[in-house]
Parts: C-alpha cells; sequence; structure tokens
C-alpha cells in the first residue's frame, strides 16, 4: 500500500510544523535584507546586477545564521540528541559570524597567495583579529551559551492539544514530580466484561510497591483514614471485608524524568446491584502503606432494571469539557463510554502529564451527587497514538493504563486487546473495536461475529469506536478508514441489529437515521455522536441524506436503557445542561 499523509505520525507532523515555520521566518528575513542590500547599492548608483549580488549576500548570511532554528527543532523533537544540538548551533553560529567579519588580508608578498582557499580562511582570521579579541571570545561565549540554554531547555517536547500547550523536559521537571513519592495517584475503575459481578480498578505510584492491594467492603470504613493516608504496616488494622492483590509494573518509557509504577487489581465475585466502597494502595519496603482516598462504586444490575450511561468522545482538558462532564455526572450514570481521544498525547511518551492531568479531572469530576466514582469504558483514538495505522509502539499509555479484561497479568500491557465486549445485565451487550489506529478494520470482522453471535438473544446491542461510519463531514485523509468501516463493519451491524453505534473523531454531532446498508429502515441501526466532548472544529458540515440531525455542538450522549418494556432513550446534552436532541425506540 502506498505511502498517505495517514502514514506520519503526530510528532513528526509537528516536527515537519516547526520546520516550516523556521523556514518562512528565515525566508521572511531573507527578502528582507536582500532588499535591504538591492536598495542600499541602486541608492548609490551602482548596477541593479551589483545590487542583487549585495542583496543575494546578505540573504545567503542570514539563511547561514538561521540554520541553528532547524538543529533546534530537531531536537526538540528528539531527532537528535540536545548535546549534539548545542554543538552543531555553536559550529554553524561562529562560522556564520566570522564569515560575516571576514576582511580580505593586505598581502606584503604576493608569493604568499596561494588560492582562493587559502585567501579565504586568512580573510577569516583577519576579520577576527580586526574585531578584536575580547569581542571574539565575548561572541563565542554567547553562542555557547546561548545554544546551551535553547537546546537543553528545549528537548524532549510534549505538544498536548486541546487546549494547545507545550512543555520540554527542563520545564517538566523544574515543576517536581507528576505523581509525588508518599502518594497514590491516578485512580481509575474500568468496566471488565461483566459490570454485573466484576470491577477493575487501577492506581498510580512514584513510590515501588512490594505488594499492590485493594479492600473493598459494603460500607465505608472512610473514617479509619482520618489520621491520614500513610500508614506503618504494623499499625494498620484491616476493617474492609474483603481484599485482593493487585499487580504493578514499572513505565520505562517515563523513567528519565520521573519514576512511576502502575497497579491494577481485578475484583470478582461482586453482587449486581450493589453499592461497594474501596480503596487501593500499595506496601512499601521501607514498611509503609500508602493508601488512595475511599471511593464508592455499584455494580450493574442483572434483573432488567433499568439503567443509564453517558457516551462522547474527543475529551481532552478544554474547559468546555470539565463542564460537560459535570452536566453528565449529574444524571447518575452507572458507567461512562468514551470513544476514543481521551488525554490527547498523540503518540508522545513526553506527554505522560496530560494523562496525569485528565485523571485527576476524572476523579474530582465524576463524583455523581449520590458520591459514586463512575467506571469507565473506552476505544482507542488516532490521538492515543501517532496517528492512525500506527505500531503499538506508538501507543504510549493507552493499553498500559486502562485494562478492560480480567486475567490480563501475564499479558505485556502494551499488547493487551483493542477489542473487547461488555455485559450489562442480562439484555446488553456492548463491543468496542479500533478504528485502524493499530489494528486493520477487516481484521476484527471475525472478532465481532463470534461476539454477536453468541449475544444475538440479547435486546440491546450498542458499539463503541473511534471513526465514523456515517459522519456529517468529510476528511479527506479519513475517508479510507470510514469507507472501511462502512463496508466491513456495517454488513455486520445488519445482520445482528445493532441498536446502536456510539461513533466519534469528528468534533461535531450528528444523530443518522435508522440504517440499513446505508438506507431507511424502522428496525436499522442508530449512528450518533461524532466526537465533541470538550473539543469543536470549524469543519464543513455536510447534509448527507442519511443524517436526522448535525451541527457544530459540544455534546454528551446520555443513554436510558429500559428492558422491561425494551425500549432505548437517548437525550443529547450541551454544556449549558439543556436536552436539545432526543430519540426512542421500543424494540420488537
Amino acid at each position: 500500500m502506498s505511502a498517505t499523509f495517514n502514514d506520519i505520525s503526530f510528532r513528526h507532523l509537528f516536527f515537519l510544523a516547526s520546520l516550516g515555520i523556521c523556514l518562512a521566518i528565515i525566508v521572511a528575513v531573507m527578502i528582507g535584507f536582500f532588499l535591504y542590500g538591492f536598495i542600499k547599492y541602486t541608492k548609490r548608483g551602482l548596477s541593479k546586477k551589483d545590487g542583487a549580488r549585495y542583496g543575494g549576500y546578505l540573504a545567503w548570511e542570514v539563511f547561514w545564521v538561521g540554520t541553528p532554528l532547524f538543529v533546534l527543532m530537531a531536537s526538540a523533537f528528539n531527532q537528535i540528541h540536545w548535546a549534539l544540538a548545542w554543538v552543531l548551533m555553536v559550529i554553524i553560529l561562529q562560522s556564520g559570524f566570522m564569515n560575516i567579519m571576514k576582511r580580505s588580508p593586505d598581502y606584503k608578498n604576493d608569493l604568499k597567495f596561494k588560492g582562493k582557499i587559502d585567501n579565504y580562511f586568512r580573510s577569516l582570521i583577519n576579520g577576527l583579529s580586526k574585531f578584536g579579541k575580547r569581542n571574539s571570545i565575548l561572541v563565542f561565549l554567547a553562542f555557547l551559551i546561548g545554544s546551551f540554554i535553547s537546546s537543553f531547555m528545549m528537548y524532549d517536547l510534549c505538544i498536548g492539544i486541546h487546549p494547545f500547550r507545550v512543555s520540554s523536559r527542563y520545564s517538566r521537571k523544574s515543576l517536581g514530580e507528576s505523581c509525588p513519592s508518599g502518594e497514590i495517584c491516578n485512580f481509575i475503575l474500568t468496566v471488565p466484561e461483566n459490570l454485573s459481578n466484576s470491577i477493575i480498578v487501577g492506581w498510580h505510584s512514584n513510590d515501588e510497591p512490594i505488594l499492590a492491594f485493594a479492600y473493598y467492603d459494603t460500607m465505608s470504613h472512610s473514617d479509619y483514614f482520618k489520621d491520614g493516608l500513610v500508614i506503618n504496616v504494623e499499625n494498620f488494622k484491616n476493617p474492609y471485608n474483603f481484599s485482593v492483590n493487585g499487580t504493578y509494573f514499572e513505565m520505562d518509557n517515563i523513567r528519565q524524568e520521573e519514576q512511576r509504577y502502575v497497579s491494577w487489581a481485578d475484583i470478582s465475585s461482586l453482587s449486581s446491584s450493589t453499592v461497594y466502597y474501596i480503596v487501593v494502595g500499595i506496601e512499601t519496603s521501607s514498611g509503609k502503606l500508602i493508601f488512595y482516598p475511599e471511593r464508592k462504586f455499584r455494580t450493574a444490575p442483572s434483573d432488567g432494571t433499568p439503567y443509564n450511561f453517558i457516551t462522547g468522545g474527543d475529551m481532552g482538558m478544554t474547559g468546555t469539557g470539565e463542564s460537560l462532564s459535570i452536566n453528565a455526572a449529574m444524571v447518575e450514570p452507572l458507567f461512562v463510554m468514551l470513544g476514543g481521544d481521551v488525554a490527547y498525547d498523540s503518540g508522545f511518551d513526553s506527554c505522560y502529564r496530560c494523562w496525569d492531568e485528565w485523571f485527576n479531572r476524572w476523579d474530582t469530576t465524576f463524583i455523581t451527587p449520590s458520591g459514586f466514582s463512575l467506571p469507565i469504558i473506552t476505544t482507542i483514538g488516532n490521538h492515543e497514538a501517532a496517528g492512525w495505522k500506527s505500531s503499538r509502539g506508538s501507543v504510549q499509555f493507552y493499553t498500559s493504563y486502562l485494562p478492560f479484561q480480567l486475567g490480563l497479568q501475564n499479558i505485556a500491557p502494551n499488547d493487551r486487546p483493542l477489542q473487547h465486549s461488555h455485559t450489562i445485565g442480562n439484555e446488553t451487550i456492548i463491543i468496542v473495536m479500533d478504528s485502524w489506529v493499530v489494528d486493520q478494520i477487516p481484521d476484527q470482522v471475525s472478532w465481532m461475529e463470534q461476539v454477536l453471535s453468541d449475544n444475538n438473544n440479547k435486546t440491546f446491542k450498542f458499539a463503541l469506536y473511534h471513526i465514523a461510519l456515517y459522519p456529517c463531514t468529510k476528511i479527506s485523509m479519513d475517508v479510507e478508514i470510514s469507507s472501511l468501516a462502512k463496508e466491513f463493519w456495517g454488513p455486520v451491524f445488519d445482520k445482528y441489529n445493532l441498536t446502536v453505534g456510539y461513533e466519534n473523531h469528528y468534533h461535531l454531532y450528528k444523530r443518522s437515521k435508522q440504517l440499513i446498508n446505508g438506507s431507511e429502515h424502522p428496525n436499522g441501526t442508530l449512528y450518533i455522536g461524532d466526537g465533541s466532548w470538550g473539543v469543536e472544529t470549524t469543519m464543513k458540515l455536510r447534509d448527507y441524506d442519511y443524517l436526522e440531525v448535525y451541527g457544530r455542538i459540544q455534546h454528551v450522549i446520555h443513554s436510558m436503557v429500559n428492558s422491561h418494556n425494551s425500549t432505548i432513550n437517548i437525550e443529547t446534552i450541551n454544556v449549558d445542561n439543556e436536552v436539545f436532541d432526543s430519540w426512542e425506540r421500543k424494540l420488537k
């Protein structure tokens, strides 16, 4: 398959963009100096040819002393080490300065002239001599120090988007550790195969565990920790009735900046429709137990009791996204589905703090009015990797941080499956796919067939994925993937009567008609979403025949499922907490 724009990683896109900006600046200055030289000579009555030569000489000097910007960008985006960039920048700047200062030598004996090269180097030495030894040393030191500061301070950039922010290794380390020693960070609940009887809990620590654990009960014991969350092992008396040991590993890709251990625990054999209180923590080699504050969650019903959940995609860390999350938590959902582009690390291992910020907001924002922490189901988006059609190696954090199946202890975190299914009660199946961020679209069809065939008796069938089969806009670089999804996934959805396909990626809102093979049908699948949970766009909307509602509206989708009367109601909520679109279907 020939290379396309999709085959370029986000890191390389940002790198090329930075080179383009640098080149534009240099060219603009070159043009200015060329015009200055040309006008200066012609005003003196010299020929235009001489003016052009002098202007060209000035433009060349500008380019020469401007090329360190390219070297600096190469260092900033990890194409070369900052120390090599430092040396190259000093060499280029010093040689460019010497070329500017060069003066033709005065020969006492014409026999000393040995050619153009000899004359050039003699002119460089003569120029420095006339400039003065002291001044020459000061200029060299300025180049040395300036190049060191710029190359060192801009090395290893993270380009965060939604909102846009830039950090370097130096700036991040100057802020201190994102997950400090003596604390538990980044608590998260993820939905496993069956939310009625199990849950997965994850957390991070700077301290290396010798044991990771989760304690849980059907009653709260938060008062036990009123004196603090760090307790000596010999002083701890576990008040919780249930416990499970966790599994942990070190995040090697951020080791150069801070130590980070990721722990998770599978909690099974839970009762359905039950409230649980949970604390997680680690034991260190120093005999300390470090805990995270107690959180509360609930399991799904198994008897057909109505439930509700929130869906959206393309979240990031915008203020609008936070407002939408607050609105979403207000409806007391059982769980949340997030359709990719979670923290927007874009395949940068240096963007680990984007995830830390996201985890912190999730844990503080998604606490419902009743105090429940909400478990999550996500799918991978192109900004969880280097872009579409990426390798697993470019997925820096997503698979390591978010397990969605029990029993993954013997699988390397980066090898965890990107397809997973979830049952909610006895009447709902949810399938989650990868939109060719890593795994190709056709390769997932057999898995989809198997899961939907095994659960064909369930009333409600939902799918979560990042790309849209039926978008409300058109982006040329996405057409191939969207078309493949429609070609290979669409027939599977039609065959097994998928109820709703939750689509994302385009930072817009749409609700389709109920469709079978692209045509309206009363028993067809509803396609809804297009992903604008905090991010927005100016992309042109398209009035496709398959659309019922569409617009540039940031939103979350509230789905309410009632198995007793086989009805699903959907309300779409905007940033002002208003329901601006709704849909209802009673399944036969």
